[in-house]
């Protein structure tokens, strides 16, 4: 596998936990613009579960050369789910 392969592969994985973490906080009522980089959870529990994902994509992708800041994995994130609320179904077809 290409290294390139490898960076969009674990930066996609990167984001997708990420973006099941934040989804988590924001349905335990959290802002999960603002908990997310600092939070600490209790051992054992779904969100310190999740935390540990998103950490461990986090150093895999790192590992590859992805490496994203906070505000960037903010940014991404705010992104995809303003894309979702667009496009509920999915992207739309390019052709009619």
């Amino acid at each position: 596998m290409s290294n390139r392969t490898e960076r969009d592969i674990l930066g996609e994985l990167l984001f997708r936990e990420f973006g099941t973490y934040a989804v988590a906080l924001a349905e335990h009522g959290k802002d999960w613009m603002n908990a997310w980089p600092t939070a600490t959870w209790p051992l054992h529990s779904p969100l310190a579960a999740l935390q540990g994902r998103f950490a461990v994509a986090r150093e895999a992708a790192a590992a590859v050369g992805v490496k994203p800041t906070d505000a960037a994995i903010t940014e991404e994130h705010r992104v995809r789910v303003e894309f979702r609320s667009m496009f509920p179904d999915g992207p739309p077809p390019l052709s009619g």
